[in-house]
């Protein structure tokens, strides 16, 4: 195959390299295939197409189109790769928190998904050099706040994205309280809502996004923080495999040619002092040669056409040996639980997990009890009593047959946002979690005592209600105790409207680098225990309600 696509692969090279040499690129400078590709360059070449994780919600650097095509800054630069290469372009979208695992993971092949060059992506990811990008941090705030810097904004509450690279930077060094969200929507709508001061994000796509949607009520703060160049990605171990190289080189030749200045053009970006700088160096030449060609002996660019150290946080302290000797001996990786600022998260995520549990818990079984005597009560007023019900079988009808993901987010950024702007009070993400999965498994909860009072009642008729409910309970009580275990099991879906429950902290924790299958794992073992508990407790509940 790979004989067949050489004659291919020369021509467009050969096209390429006189488009190159028309803009007066040093002919050094032009990024070449290898004449025996091998490892996952390789495998693009015999697949036929190269797949690009990219952003869909970051305009104009990724979004949709008319037509739900993922255009943009980006993905220009994927089609770039994909044309030197010879091959088709497949785009995925990738998201701040899964972007590296895709890439990992060989879902994809690269990513180019404004990704932040800090010193732990380095670690966790093949991030490549040179940088083809930057930008910093800036907070988007409503007006009537009167916040002039970084430092006014300690301890209040900022909307952040899952995933992005100043997150823990801001929490540790800042001071800020982050309300995760897992789009970029998401997190204007909370702000608009006033559920947080202001959302934290970077300052290149904050401000296409004001001139794309603009919002009087709201403004950009002007002090940038925590400036950080943009990586593209490859898999970890790989960037000096053949795909990574080749990559490495196409950047360098887009600064060289001023690929990324056109391109910033077309999508009305303002050009950059990072980007100007980076085609006057790469463009620069002497004697003849690019001044940032790789060497010759070494096969390495110069150091100082490459970046300076990336972004550091806060250094985490050595892990303790027993988690040093049991990744040796198992392979189980905890040294990201090592970390106090993690440590801490995770302690919030087990907190937030238990404590939503047991409210969802307590208050499905009180809905279901009060409803189901309450429908037992008016039942027998005949007519008028089945005319007053209609509002309690809407309600169990709607919480059972919508999804509790949906039910969150129409309460929470429909209702909420309607008590917002109205002045009135705004419930917590919180509160709303618990209210919701409540009624959720409420309501199955009493559609079994309902159907088991009415069996109750014909075996012992003219009996009161309440002395009925024991035996009701007894008769639905493996119905309950499994809806009630299937509650605690959806309580993750709270993530959703920025409840950092377990699952969320998890997830953010791999998507910092965290091991993948140990959290995983370790998050199966938590919730196998979890239910195997809460079986024992009702087991329990269940001897004491018969002896009664």
């Amino acid at each position: 195959m790979l004989r067949v696509l050489a004659p291919i692969l020369a021509l467009l090279l050969t096209l390429q390299v006189q488009g190159a040499l028309a803009q007066n690129v040093s002919p050094d400078m032009v990024a070449r295939m290898p004449d025996d590709p091998t490892g996952r360059l390789a495998h693009i070449l015999q697949r036929g197409t190269l797949i690009a994780g990219v952003k869909d919600d970051y305009p104009p650097w990724g979004m949709r189109d008319a037509n739900g095509a993922i255009v943009g800054l980006e993905p220009d630069l994927a089609r770039d790769l994909a044309r030197r290469m010879g091959v088709e372009l497949e785009l995925q979208a990738v998201t701040s928190g899964n972007r590296m695992g895709r890439v990992n993971q060989g879902v994809v092949d690269v990513v180019i998904a404004t990704t932040g060059d800090t010193a732990e992506r380095r670690r966790q990811s093949g991030l490549l050099q040179p940088n083809y990008y930057s930008s910093g941090v800036v907070v988007l705030t409503r007006r009537e706040y009167d916040f002039r810097s970084w430092a006014d904004l300690r301890g209040e509450k900022l909307c952040l994205n899952r995933g992005a690279y100043y997150n823990r930077a801001l929490e540790e060094e800042y001071g800020i309280d982050g309300e995760y969200f897992s789009s970029n929507r998401d997190s204007r709508l909370a702000l608009q809502q006033e559920r947080c001061v202001g959302w934290a994000f970077d300052d290149t796509a904050l401000a296409q996004l004001i001139l794309a949607q603009p919002d009087p009520a709201l403004r950009i703060m002007d002090e940038a923080i925590l400036v950080t160049p943009w990586a593209i990605l490859v898999a970890k171990g790989t960037e000096q495999e053949d795909l990574g190289r080749f990559v490495s080189d196409m950047i360098g030749e887009w600064h060289a040619s001023g690929r990324i200045l056109e391109l910033q053009d077309k999508w009305s970006i303002p050009r950059s002092d990072f980007v100007l700088g980076k085609h006057a160096l790469w463009r620069a030449t002497q004697n003849g040669k690019g001044v940032c060609a790789r060497d010759p002996q070494t096969g390495q660019h110069r150091d100082r056409c490459l970046n300076e150290a990336p972004l550091q946080s806060s250094p985490d302290p050595d892990p303790p040996g027993w988690i040093v000797t049991l990744y040796d001996i198992t392979g189980i990786d905890l040294r990201a639980a090592a970390s106090p600022y993690n440590r801490a998260r995770l302690a919030r995520g087990l907190a937030l997990t238990l404590g939503l549990s047991a409210l969802a818990i307590v208050g499905s079984l009180t809905v279901g009890v009060t409803l189901s005597l309450l429908n037992a009560t008016l039942s027998r007023f005949g007519l008028l009593g089945r005319i007053l019900l209609l509002p309690q079988k809407a309600l169990i009808t709607v919480a059972r047959m919508t999804p509790p993901i949906l039910q969150l987010y129409i309460v929470f950024f429909g209702l909420g946002g309607i008590l917002g702007n109205s002045g009135g009070f705004v419930p917590g993400s919180f509160g709303i979690a618990a209210v919701i999965l409540s009624l959720y498994a409420g309501a199955t909860n009493t559609i079994i005592l309902s159907h088991a009072l009415t069996a109750e009642q014909g075996e012992r008729p003219g009996t009161p209600l309440l002395s009925l409910l024991p035996g009701a309970i007894s008769r639905g009580f493996d119905g309950l105790v499994a809806a009630c275990v299937n509650i605690v099991k959806a309580a993750g879906m709270a993530s959703a409207i920025a409840v950092g429950e377990l699952i969320s902290t998890i997830n953010l924790l791999v998507s910092e680098g965290a091991d993948t299958a140990t959290m995983m794992n370790g998050l199966l073992v938590f919730y196998f225990l979890l239910v195997l508990g809460l079986l024992w407790v009702f087991r329990a509940l269940r001897r004491r309600l018969v002896r009664a």
